[in-house]
């Protein structure tokens, strides 16, 4: 189950990074899609979502770094609660050894084996 976790932690890992370059992108072409069509009217649906599925780090650097979207309470107060909600399962998980995934592993393997004797 070692080398089981540590995949665990790689892939988490790269899931983190990879949502926030989502993220950072997302805010990117959204501005690139304003200047070049002038729409004043901004959906936040999708920068919401992927803040709450872990892209909130790349949406707020992203609306600092290029200048967008600043004025936009709604982001401005929600993104940093995300990053604050997506540490703390972070956090958690990568303390606790991905306590719940290892459960289901464990209950998995105990399954198979019973399985295996029942055949």
């Amino acid at each position: 189950t070692l080398s089981m976790l540590a995949l665990i932690r790689i892939l988490v890992a790269t899931y983190v990074v990879s949502a926030n370059v989502y993220g950072f992108t997302l805010i990117y072409f959204q501005k690139k899609y304003r200047e070049e069509t002038d729409e004043k009217q901004i959906n936040d649906g999708k920068l919401f979502v992927a803040g709450l599925v872990g892209g909130a780090t790349g949406i707020y650097v992203g609306m600092f770094v290029l200048s967008y979207r600043l004025h936009s309470m709604f982001l401005m107060i929600v993104m940093p609660i995300l990053i604050v909600f997506n540490a703390y399962i972070l956090i958690m998980a990568f303390t606790q050894d991905f306590g719940f995934v290892n459960e289901v592993y464990r209950a998995s393997v105990k399954n198979l084996i019973t399985l295996k004797w029942l055949i």
